[in-house]
């Protein structure tokens, strides 16, 4: 009898086990966007327009979610009169009314029903707008910040999150050209705030491994692209409680119609069919604080920098833009009278070829760009800029993952600049390059 009792509860202990390792899946969900809002803001007809394609477009580019278009627009005071109905709506006693009023927009029945029956509602509304002509700068200017509310219907409209979008542009001759700008640059920081909401973050699985490489559920029908992160999650349970941990990092390298590949950058768990994973929301960029020595035989140069370096939609070969200043210039170009200021800069533009080798990646690399001189003068009240170089760089760095967000580097190799003027002595320069640096990953 204590044989099977003993046999009873440990089939009983792995059922339960298997159950509570089923890796949870995710499937799209139903969003209803209502357009623009914009009560109380003197907003173009036009940028209405705009504004509500570039919102589609960013949820119908996400792939995520089955969208409903709603032509309504909503002022704030009739996003809370909307959330308060659903509420209503859940419960059992409630009439339905012919009509709903939310500020100045109206809904019918048949209306309100279909938004109820969304799995989120979604509302934009502009909270300001400003555009207008700079004479200090001579260029027309445009703010826009956009707030989008997030209702969870099935949940009684409770609201999950509310975003706030700001965005600006310039030009210096049209106004309608700045509207543009800031419109356009709406998506990229929208597309980031939806993915960072839990709820819309998307789970999934291990279908097969080979080596470093596996395949996951989930492909371009969900949006996924080059260099997404997925966290590995260790699910367990303690005391019923659930204890789930990230246990190690995989980044997608080639992306099918339902199936991805991924390559395993570190695991601290032993992976199989099913292990479950998570999406690591990023902005899409690796952001990078360096400081290279350059030894020229005259100029020995040492020059801090920056450098951002595309990551979504990409994988092996990345695009990436970099900033220097090359201090030593800029100290033989210094005028201590206080008369005249001198700071040289460069910019280039160029692309790498990353080799994962687990937490270690080996990256060769390559760019081109051009020098400018800012000059300022406080007795004349004057400030200029002007090339002054024309080089490039090439070499190889090596990069050690500290955490999911954090790289450490070191390079080598080469840097050349050759002056297109003689202004204030300059010269060319250029030499073996060594550098160290951090890059986070945004």
């Amino acid at each position: 009898m204590k044989k099977y009792m003993v046999s009873f509860v440990l089939i009983a202990l792995l059922g339960a086990g298997t159950v509570a390792a089923q890796p949870v899946i995710s499937e799209k969900q139903d969003v209803a966007i209502f357009a623009l809002g914009y009560y109380g803001w003197n907003v173009p007809i036009q940028a209405l327009g705009s504004i509500d394609a570039q919102i589609q477009k960013v949820f119908a580019d996400l792939g995520r979610f089955t969208i409903v278009g709603v032509t309504q627009r909503l002022s704030m005071r009739g996003l809370d009169q909307f959330v308060s109905a659903i509420k209503q709506a859940k419960q059992a006693n409630f009439v339905l009314p012919e009509k709903y009023q939310f500020g100045e927009a109206f809904l019918t029945q048949a209306e309100f029903n279909r938004l109820v029956g969304a799995f989120i509602v979604v509302v934009p509304v502009v909270t300001e707008f400003n555009s207008f002509y700079d004479s200090k700068n001579k260029y027309y200017q445009t703010t826009i910040k956009t707030s989008v509310t997030f209702v969870d219907v099935a949940a009684g409209g409770n609201v999950i999150a509310v975003k706030i979008i700001s965005s600006s542009g310039t030009d210096s001759q049209n106004q309608a050209k700045s509207v543009s700008s800031a419109i356009s640059s709406i998506p990229g920081f929208l597309e980031f705030e939806i993915r960072s909401i839990p709820q819309f973050q998307i789970n999934t699985r291990v279908l097969s491994i080979d080596g470093s490489t596996i395949k996951l559920q989930m492909g371009a029908n969900m949006g996924i692209r080059k260099g997404d992160e997925y966290a590995i999650i260790q699910k367990r349970s303690v005391e019923g409680f659930d204890d789930s941990k990230e246990a190690g990092l995989v980044v997608v390298k080639d992306v099918g119609q339902e199936v991805s590949s991924a390559r395993v950058l570190y695991s601290s768990v032993r992976l199989g069919k099913d292990t479950q994973l998570k999406e690591i929301p990023r902005a899409g960029s690796d952001f990078d604080l360096f400081f290279r020595y350059v030894n020229d035989p005259t100029y020995p140069t040492l020059m801090p920098g920056l450098r951002v370096t595309a990551a979504r939609g990409f994988y092996s070969v990345r695009p990436y833009l970099a900033v220097q200043m090359p201090l030593s210039h800029m100290g033989n170009f210094l005028y201590w009278g206080g008369l005249l200021e001198i700071l040289p800069f460069n910019f280039l533009l160029g692309a790498e070829y990353v080799l994962y080798l687990g937490k270690l990646a080996v990256s060769p690399y390559a760019g081109v760009g051009l020098s400018y001189i800012h000059v300022e003068t406080d007795l004349l009240n004057f400030e200029t800029d002007f090339l002054s170089h024309v080089g490039g760089q090439a070499g190889a760095r090596v990069s050690y993952l500290l955490n999911r967000n954090t790289r450490f580097f070191a390079d080598l190799g080469y840097e050349t600049w050759m002056a297109i003027n003689d202004f204030w002595n300059n010269t060319s320069y250029g030499g073996v390059a060594a550098g160290l640096g951090i890059a986070f990953k945004l």
